[in-house]
């Protein structure tokens, strides 16, 4: 199966308790032009990122590196890669397993 993504770095990362979805803010390249967009992906897709995050020595943890914000819907959680220095991380050939919705501005 071919990547949607090939090289992706993400920048911030929303996790809605509710809805059971992540939104990120990502930069990847498409037809050779660096891209800034966001997405919005499932709990399944988010995990697969945090897998490949690990792979590369980052272990993200919702209790430690997370901002936690309590809502009449349920939990807000919050992280800036760039806090932690991991806006430059490079993620290599992410293929979502479930639908991705791209919001581009």
């Amino acid at each position: 199966m071919r990547a949607i993504f090939d090289y992706m770095t993400i920048q911030h990362i929303q996790i809605e308790e509710r809805t059971q979805s992540a939104t990120l803010e990502v930069s990847f390249l498409q037809a050779g032009k660096k891209v800034q967009s966001t997405l919005m992906v499932d709990n399944t897709d988010l995990n697969q990122l945090f897998a490949k995050l690990n792979a590369k020595g980052i272990e993200v943890s919702l209790s430690d590196d997370f901002n936690c914000y309590p809502t009449e819907e349920g939990m807000l959680y919050t992280l800036d890669m760039k806090r932690n220095g991991w806006d430059m991380i490079t993620l290599d050939y992410f293929s979502p397993m479930h639908e991705v919705r791209q919001i581009r501005a």
